[in-house]
């Protein structure tokens, strides 16, 4: 039988990975009930949180994720998780995929694309799913975005690692 998480996490624990994944700015007695922690104990950490520069507070006392260090911290899990060739793979990927969406529905450009719902001789479900290639279309630009700039630092970030140290996570070398 599994634990329920407050028997195999710590109070910080909790705290830490229900602040982490908000969504929205929240405030501390939301954030304790979700952790199962009781208010003060919440606030303690998320205070310790935003002291660390992981959250941002808002001028009401609701505490959400800091974006641009998220974004920093997946940049900098993309390069030294992943090599130069598994980079240029998923931008390879993601070009096919823009490239089947452009042959399928005659379009060059999401916005193209998205001019297109309004075409009356489309059914509802025609529209629906141009609609969910819209939205995969503008993450796949996201995604691309993000890899292209982590293809673009890969050799300054592993040059960091000297011959003395080791990079994260068993990283050998930059590739």
């Amino acid at each position: 039988m599994v634990d329920s998480w407050t028997e195999t996490m710590t109070a910080r624990e909790r705290v830490t990975t229900i602040a982490e994944t908000l969504s929205e700015p929240r405030n501390p007695n939301w954030v304790a009930e979700q952790a199962d922690v009781k208010w003060d104990t919440a606030k303690k950490y998320l205070e310790e949180m935003a002291d660390q520069g992981t959250l941002l507070k808002t001028e009401d006392e609701r505490y959400y994720p800091d974006p641009a260090r998220a974004y920093f911290d997946h940049l900098r899990e993309l390069i030294v998780e992943s090599d130069k060739d598994e980079l240029r793979g998923e931008l390879e990927t993601i070009a096919t995929e823009i490239e089947d969406w452009q042959a399928e529905y005659d379009v060059e450009s999401l916005d193209e694309l998205e001019e297109s719902l309004g075409d009356d001789s489309l059914s509802a479900s025609e529209v629906r799913e141009r609609r969910r290639v819209a939205r995969q279309w503008e993450e796949n630009k996201q995604y691309r975005d993000l890899f292209t700039t982590a293809l673009s630092l890969y050799d300054d970030v592993m040059s960091l690692f000297s011959p003395h140290s080791k990079p994260p996570d068993g990283i050998e070398s930059a590739g």
